[in-house]
């Protein structure tokens, strides 16, 4: 009898401990499930905070928070126990996979971003390359319309500059002619521009010096061939016949040595004096009378001429023959006396 109260003592004691231990279970339980949730919810956490690393390159902040103990605010009313650490190694290596994906994608758009540079400088480049070209062609075209212009100019002016050095030559050298004339005309000794012409016969008219009368060159041009013309040519082949072109007396018939080269002088009754140039035979003599008409020589080529011609000149009276600055035109002397020129 003694033992039952102590029985039923026992057996109420551990009626009254069954709530606790319930309590205690229930306790274990509520943890037990508290931790799994909270697991999840870090590993949830540090996949969200992974990928956004990747995108945002915050990889270093991201590791960092996401090793730190979570509050106790996380879980209202509940027993927080710390979070489980993950290994080093695994730490480590998602560190180094995140690093290494973040890299990736930094060094892609890094890579994209100089490719669509590099594109848009080629591209600029390229055109600045065209309109420098365009302005470069445009720029020569003008360039050289510009210095065609000026040559031309240039080329013109020259001649025209020229021409009135060459119309000063010829008023200074006719004045000059006539200041001379005049002096020699009150004084002069010489007897080639003294000759009695008393006895030059006159009458039967004018001719043509070379027959047909064809000019090919008058008084006064100048070129290549000459610097000034003092006569006329006449067109002639070798060996024609050349005749007086005046009755008159021949005042010299030779060769000088110069330009003329094998020529006769016959002076007229006026007291002018004609000269036949460049013969190839002379066929009068000094001091012979001839008739017009008469053949005194035929052409030739000799002293300075460029082809077979007659050079045929007239000298003023009171003038020596062969100071050919001090010839005169010859053509209104032979209209004058009825002799027609072509």
């Amino acid at each position: 009898m003694v033992k039952q109260p102590h029985l039923r003592s026992a057996r109420r004691a551990q009626a009254a401990d069954a709530p606790t231990e319930r309590r205690s279970w229930l306790s274990h339980g509520l943890v037990a499930l508290a931790v799994s949730g909270l697991g999840l919810a870090v590993a949830g956490s540090m996949s969200l905070t992974t990928s956004a690393e990747t995108r945002d390159g915050a990889t270093a902040a991201a590791n960092a928070g996401a090793h730190q103990p979570v509050s106790a605010a996380a879980v209202p009313g509940q027993v927080v126990l710390p979070a489980k650490k993950q290994p080093a190694a695994a730490s480590a290596f998602l560190r180094q996979a995140a690093a290494t994906d973040t890299s990736r994608s930094t060094r892609l758009r890094t890579a994209i971003v100089k490719e669509r540079a590099a594109q848009r400088s080629e591209a600029l480049a390229q055109t600045a390359e065209d309109v420098t070209r365009a302005v470069r062609d445009k720029a020569s075209e003008a360039r050289q319309k510009n210095l065609d212009q000026t040559d031309r100019a240039i080329q013109e002016n020259a001649v025209k500059l020229a021409w009135a050095r060459q119309q000063r030559a010829i008023a200074a050298r006719v004045a000059a002619v006539n200041e001379r004339a005049t002096a020699e005309t009150t004084q002069s000794s010489d007897p080639a521009t003294t000759t009695d012409t008393s006895s030059i016969p006159t009458g039967g008219g004018a001719v043509s010096p070379i027959t047909g009368g064809v000019i090919g060159a008058r008084f006064g041009q100048w070129g290549s061939w000459s610097r000034y013309h003092t006569g006329l040519d006449f067109r002639a082949a070798y060996g024609t016949p050349i005749h007086a072109a005046m009755a008159g007396v021949v005042s010299y018939a030779g060769n000088g040595g110069d330009w003329a080269g094998n020529h006769v002088a016959v002076k007229h009754a006026d007291g002018q004096t004609t000269m036949y140039s460049h013969m190839s035979v002379i066929h009068a003599s000094v001091g012979q009378t001839v008739q017009a008409g008469q053949v005194i020589g035929y052409v030739g080529q000799t002293g300075r001429a460029f082809g077979a011609h007659l050079h045929f000149e007239l000298y003023p009276a009171g003038v020596k023959y062969g100071d050919v600055y001090r010839a005169v035109d010859p053509i209104p002397w032979l209209h004058a006396h009825g002799v027609t020129t072509h």
